[in-house]
């Protein structure tokens, strides 16, 4: 019986390292796939070291001040964990470097335990971070998204996620996003819809000097603490719809072309409207 018990509990231990063992992944070996042109396509891995897709490719001189590197595979990652920081972006001989991600870029329900920047990106494929969870800092300033749609829908962000001055050609999800910590989506230019429907801010949300030329969604959304819209233009319809401020709305010289809606919205204590601009009218 003793023997048989130790045998058992041998087999689950075999089992258990074989499993991490198939779990896991280097980063050097991500990298490796990028630079022989294969599709990137990885469920289920744990990689325990930074990925830097600055070493995915050959830099070149994009001006005299900036380098950038090509990759031209479809990157995707589902249910992945990443323990290391995870960067398009860095210095090379003092210079900055930037990742052209030329295909689809792709994170579906990872888990970055890590900080997370891909500052100054442009990818002209699928952006998609939907229900992933950003632990660290996750920065995503300077992206240019040049597909038809962006997603970060059900995402959750524990720190700080910045995503200031991007643009993005097309449209722009947040729908069901969790943000535990300050986000900013300042100056940041959307050519197609913006939809925030249903997230959550617990900290400050920083909205202020956006551009949103198609519809603009805020419905079911929660402010706990001030959102500041100041200076932003919505040059579509934008909707309020029970929304939730629970301090304040900062909407000064906000400029609304369009129908604004703010029909069931719950303002427990101000919203501010100071030189605000209602080019066709607002509805509460």
């Amino acid at each position: 019986m003793y023997r048989s018990i130790l045998l058992t509990i041998s087999v689950l231990v075999c089992v258990s390292c074989s499993g991490t063992e198939k779990k896991e992944m280097k980063a050097s070996e991500i990298v490796s796939l990028i630079k022989k042109g294969k599709t990137v396509q990885i469920v289920d891995k744990i990689i325990w070291d930074d990925l830097d897709f600055t070493k995915a490719g050959e830099p070149y001189i994009v001006n005299a001040g900036l380098l950038q590197c090509e990759t031209n595979v479809n990157i995707f990652f589902g249910n992945c964990i990443f323990m290391g920081k995870v960067t398009s972006n860095g210095k090379l001989k003092s210079l900055p470097v930037q990742t052209r991600f030329n295909k689809n870029l792709v994170f579906s329900g990872c888990d970055f335990r890590g900080e997370v920047d891909f500052s100054g990106a442009v990818v002209f494929g699928q952006v998609n971070f939907g229900k992933s969870v950003f632990r660290e800092k996750a920065d995503f300033n300077n992206l240019m998204a040049w597909a038809k749609d962006a997603y970060f829908s059900e995402m959750s962000a524990e720190k700080n996620f910045s995503i200031e001055y991007a643009l993005f050609s097309g449209n722009l999800y947040f729908l069901d996003a969790r943000f535990n910590d300050h986000a900013s989506f300042q100056e940041t230019s959307v050519k197609g819809k913006l939809s925030l429907n249903n997230a959550a801010f617990k900290a400050k949300a920083s909205l202020d000097m956006m551009e949103v030329c198609g519809g603009a969604f805020f419905n079911y959304a929660t402010f706990e603490k001030i959102a500041d819209f100041s200076f932003s233009r919505f040059l579509h319809t934008t909707d309020f719809i029970n929304t939730d401020f629970k301090e304040k709305g900062n909407f000064e010289k906000t400029f609304f072309l369009n129908t604004v809606r703010f029909t069931g919205t719950n303002v427990t204590n101000n919203l501010m409207l100071t030189d605000t601009f209602f080019g066709n009218k607002m509805i509460e």
